[in-house]
């Protein structure tokens, strides 16, 4: 065990010196929203430019992206009145097209146009009894013509979320990895928010400049909760179509309801209630921690399809954690033996690799502490073209998040275009 610690001290402080801090922003929400995002995005900052090659890299040079994206705009019509006038706010400060800063709300729901299948071939467990065997087909749900060109969107977040009790003290960790392609230019756009109103903290969450929505957050207090997003694939033949008529319906996004969620829920249960009823635009993982507490939704837009508690055996997963990637495993989703972001594709999933590291601490007696997480968040096969980490715990108010060098990634600037062709 001693051994173990050394080794893991190592490799930590390894880690350590190959990431920065997160810029850390206050968001005064006594402001008119127009106002609250502007010295983010006004030019002559680092966040403009980089936001402004984001657009000319993968959209001005698209006309079939840009306008696909821009038809979407057009057709969906208004976002909420309070979101709506942000929008209005970044594209007045920053420049850029209005209707281009209106598509980028749309980011994670756009991110589940995949392949739309779960469980062919009836994958076989493997001998260690958490990873699959015996896949090796898949096939693509075409998109409406009309919307083609939104296939070709920069392909976007995978993300690795754990939550797991420190046997030694009953705290809770949550951990996360936030992954995007275009690592480099991505990892210049993420900030902490901390929104405020009348001088004080509501809550703070982890942004992307020039977007909206949260991707991580944490209420603060007695009873708070931490809250991650994951990207999750729709699970049906036709779930592409669904999600692009919940858009065209004008239905919230599904990180504007997040947002609105930090701010009207002070405590665990109201979050995880909200979560749970709440229409969504599309399909996502709600990865949910509180006090000695933790649930994993995996929501459809109507509706919760699965749900994962700490402190119940779940489906593959002791009691003493869960963990979600992007991938429906309690259902055999085979697409997660085609998940590139670990290297490979019919490798090790992301999932697989953390749980054989959590597993094998368990059974060595050791305990699933802060430390040991943030390990496992850098071990191989688990970090992909990471852009944010968090190390959170609501009992003992812990926000650690950083952002990795892009250089030490496995592979830090692969292309959206080449991820889809693979798959």
């Amino acid at each position: 065990m001693r051994l173990l610690l050394a080794l893991l001290s190592l490799t930590l402080a390894d880690v350590a010196a190959e990431r920065r801090s997160v810029p850390t922003y206050t968001i005064d929400l006594d402001l008119p929203p127009e106002e609250r995002f502007k010295v983010l995005v006004r030019p002559g900052t680092g966040l403009n430019a980089t936001v402004w090659k984001f657009w000319t890299k993968y959209f001005v040079g698209d006309p079939l992206l840009k306008d696909a994206l821009f038809a979407l705009v057009a057709a969906r019509g208004h976002e909420a009145p309070e979101l709506q006038a942000e929008i209005s706010g970044m594209a007045a400060a920053s420049g850029l097209p209005p209707a281009f800063v209106q598509g980028i709300q749309m980011l994670y729901e756009i991110q589940t146009l995949m392949v739309p299948i779960v469980n062919f071939s009836q994958p076989r467990l493997s001998s260690d009894g958490i990873g699959w065997e015996g896949a090796n087909r898949t096939f693509h749900e075409p998109l409406p013509k009309k919307w083609e060109g939104l296939g070709r969107f920069p392909r976007a977040p995978f993300c690795t979320g754990i939550i797991a009790t420190n046997q030694a003290d009953g705290s809770v960790y949550h951990a996360r990895n936030l992954d995007f392609f275009f690592t480099e230019l991505m990892a210049e756009l993420v900030y902490t928010g901390v929104f405020t109103r009348g001088g004080k903290e509501l809550y703070r969450a982890q942004m992307i400049a020039g977007y909206a929505g949260m991707i991580t957050g944490m209420r603060r207090g007695p009873d708070g909760y931490a809250l991650e997003r994951n990207t999750r694939y729709a699970d049906h033949w036709g779930g592409n179509k669904e999600m692009l008529a919940h858009l065209l319906s004008g239905r919230l996004l599904n990180g504007w309801v997040l947002r609105q969620t930090l701010e009207a829920c002070a405590t665990y249960a109201c979050a995880v209630g909200r979560l749970t009823s709440s229409p969504y635009a599309s399909t996502e993982y709600a990865v949910i921690s509180g006090v000695r507490k933790g649930t994993i939704l995996a929501r459809n837009p109507d509706g919760v399809a699965h749900t994962q508690t700490l402190g119940r055996h779940n489906y593959l997963q002791p009691p003493e954690y869960i963990l979600i990637t992007n991938f429906d495993f309690f259902f055999h989703d085979v697409r997660e033996l085609f998940d590139p972001t670990g290297g490979h594709i019919l490798g090790t999933p992301r999932r697989v690799a953390a749980q054989r590291i959590l597993n094998a601490t368990l059974q060595a007696g050791g305990n699933l502490t802060g430390e040991l997480l943030f390990d496992t968040l850098n071990a191989k096969d688990v970090l992909a073209d990471t852009i944010f980490q968090a190390i959170i715990n609501v009992e003992r108010d812990l926000w650690n998040v950083s952002i990795p060098d892009p250089a030490s990634l496995p592979h830090a600037t692969r292309g959206s275009r080449e991820v889809t062709a693979a798959v």
